[in-house]
């Protein structure tokens, strides 16, 4: 039979219907690569099936007689199976994807009937190998970050979730390129968490996760724990810090003594008074803060009101400038050591030339003895 008749058949037939109508259900059919698709014509028991013909595009498929030679186009040879009027298409490819009409002739206790179909079928690829990838490993708060979804398949769509609830856009972050790239603007701390993207197609569906964890500080280091202190009794000194990741290292009077966020000294000793000083540092941002803390042991000589006036101005000079070097630090602690020293000897030297003058006014007015 000629296409061109085909299509007035199939026109004059279906004048008022749409895509999908007729003994065909509505479309469209969705098959994965290599799947077997069956087309089903909705007849009824009292219909009597004489020829059916199959048209995909502009190509027939198969011409089917009931009480003749069925002519199968040979590109289907193998792939196709036909009966009552339903079409198996098996090991079906993208290329199998399209319009699909059916033109079947009926007996009816009236007479004849040609009955009409059309349908579309899509074939996607499974989706496959689904991923999500950052650019780079360093997601530092404040840095602008992406992360990618990529899959294999055909027809995908992606749908972004963090810790299970899904991420629309908004100012702190955007989705580009058919939401394959999740960019972040500026990182926050908040960000921290497991992120998943879900894949999809008609025909099937993968999901990838990855695990960001956002890195910040030092920022507010703090160190708790006593001021002043017994002999022979045990110190604790604690330092905290907003900071992720963080390392510690402990400094007594410009000596570096301990290297965790918690120091302890069983049975301290008058040698353990001083300035203590709890360096933070963040290997992944490069940044580096610091606290101080005096302490005064019991039986020791304790630290001086000007001593405790210089370790609160140098705490305040730290705060301000936490990005000054630990050389500089260390060079303003020997200098605050040098000025007690200083000062311990000034008021060893008044005190030791008060009480010589002293002694000698009262030998000059002594009685002589006889």
């Amino acid at each position: 039979m000629e296409i061109a008749a085909i299509h007035f058949i199939i026109l004059m037939a279906m004048s008022g219907l749409t895509k999908g109508a007729g003994v065909l259900s509505d479309g469209p059919l969705n098959a994965a690569v290599g799947e077997t698709v069956v087309f089903n014509p909705t007849l009824t028991s009292s219909e009597t099936l004489i020829h059916v013909l199959w048209i995909f595009g502009d190509n027939i498929i198969i011409e089917y007689n009931t009480y003749g030679p069925n002519n199968t186009n040979p590109e289907y040879e193998g792939r196709i199976f036909i009966s009552n009027g339903s079409l198996e298409l098996r090991n079906v490819t993208s290329n199998d994807s399209g319009q699909y009409s059916v033109i079947i002739t009926l007996i009816v206790r009236d007479g004849g009937k040609i009955a009409v179909g059309v349908t579309e079928l899509d074939v996607n690829e499974r989706i496959s190998g689904a991923s999500v990838t950052s650019e780079t490993n360093l997601s530092i708060e404040g840095n602008s970050f992406n992360l990618s979804c990529d899959a294999d398949g055909s027809m995908i769509s992606r749908e972004w979730k963090k810790d299970g609830v899904k991420l629309t856009p908004d100012d702190h972050l955007s989705l580009q390129e058919n939401n394959r790239v999740l960019t972040f603007n500026s990182l926050s701390r908040k960000d921290t968490g497991v992120y998943l993207c879900n894949v999809t197609n008609p025909v099937s569906q993968e999901g990838a996760e990855y695990k960001m964890v956002v890195y910040y500080g030092p920022e507010n280091v703090q160190i708790k724990g006593p001021s002043d202190i017994d002999l022979k009794t045990t110190l604790t000194l604690t330092c905290s810090a907003e900071s992720v990741p963080a390392s510690y290292t402990w400094m007594l009077n410009s000596t570096k003594i301990h290297n965790s966020a918690v120091y302890t000294k069983d049975n301290t000793e008058p040698s353990d008074s001083g300035i203590y000083i709890c360096e933070v540092m963040n290997n992944v941002t490069g940044r580096t803060s610091s606290a101080l803390h005096g302490l005064s042991v019991t039986g020791a000589p304790g630290l001086s009101g000007t001593e405790m006036l210089l370790i609160l101005l140098m705490h305040l000079i730290i705060e301000v400038t936490h990005r000054v070097s630990r050389l500089i630090i260390l060079s303003a602690v020997g200098a605050i050591s040098g000025i007690v020293i200083l000062c311990l000897v000034a008021s060893s030297a008044g005190a030791g030339g008060g009480y010589y003058i002293y002694k000698k006014k009262i030998n000059k007015n002594a009685t002589p003895r006889p």
